[in-house]
């Protein structure tokens, strides 16, 4: 693990119980534009390599960009990160890539006792308001992927607006850890890429943690929510008429 600033922390936390993980390089800043931006800088200068993936955190963004180039708003007190994870291979799993992120979040905290869900493809709620949202892609040369990129904003300590929650706030406690929380979002990515064979797993599980309240937008009332097939699509339903709708992230 290569320390750099502020990481120092990160990695101690990420180190307890991780034998045999890839070594993070990790990057802090205080403040920037977006943590997207930084990586793509970072990658035009630097070579990933295998089993080396990268994380830029900022405290603060002040042009986050989340789904369909909506405003991402990033206040100091949450967890920015962009991060980029080394693939290489031919045969990764690409349709389930989205559904296995959310199922792997939704299982840490579920480990600690917080019930969230899935608003598919890429928000994890608790309750009806939003606690984390990402943004996943894939790098591609021909039949190869050759590393995955991740944006994630996590609702830690900060405040929020009125359709989302912070962490704080749901355990009742002040002044949460960010350099723990951001060492079990990079377990997570870890998870991610380890089981992505195991198809069946990840959406039994990610069935398990979706909402079936929250329509994709365009869809009003009238349809329904069914379940995330073998392929990550979600298949609603009107009546008769049935869809499958495919991630576009």
């Amino acid at each position: 693990m290569k320390v750099i600033g502020s990481s120092a922390k990160t990695s101690f936390f990420y180190k307890k119980g991780s034998n045999n993980s890839p070594n993070w390089k990790l990057i802090y800043k205080y403040n920037c534009s977006s943590t997207e931006i930084e990586l793509n800088k970072y990658l035009k200068k630097n070579v990933l390599k295998n089993f080396n993936p990268i994380g830029i955190f900022s405290r603060k963004q002040a042009q986050g960009i989340g789904q369909n180039g909506r405003r991402w708003i990033s206040p100091h007190g949450g967890i920015w990160l962009s991060a980029a994870y080394p693939i290489f291979s031919r045969d990764f799993s690409t349709d389930i890539f989205s559904v296995s992120i959310a199922f792997f979040l939704c299982e840490m905290f579920y480990r600690k006792s917080i019930e969230v869900n899935i608003k598919w493809p890429n928000d994890i709620f608790y309750g009806s308001k939003k606690l984390i949202g990402f943004l996943p892609k894939l790098i591609t040369r021909g039949n190869e992927v050759l590393y995955a990129k991740i944006g994630i904003g996590m609702n830690l300590n900060n405040t929020t607006p009125e359709e989302g929650i912070s962490l704080s706030n749901i355990l009742n406690k002040k002044n949460l850890s960010e350099s723990y929380w951001s060492s079990e979002i990079l377990k997570v990515f870890n998870k991610v890429m380890l089981y992505n064979k195991n198809k069946k797993h990840i959406i039994y599980g990610s069935n398990k943690f979706l909402s079936k309240e929250y329509l994709p937008r365009d869809y009003d009332k009238n349809w329904k929510i069914d379940e995330i097939d073998e392929m990550g699509c979600l298949k609603i339903f009107n009546g008769n008429h049935q869809k499958k709708l495919k991630s576009n992230l």
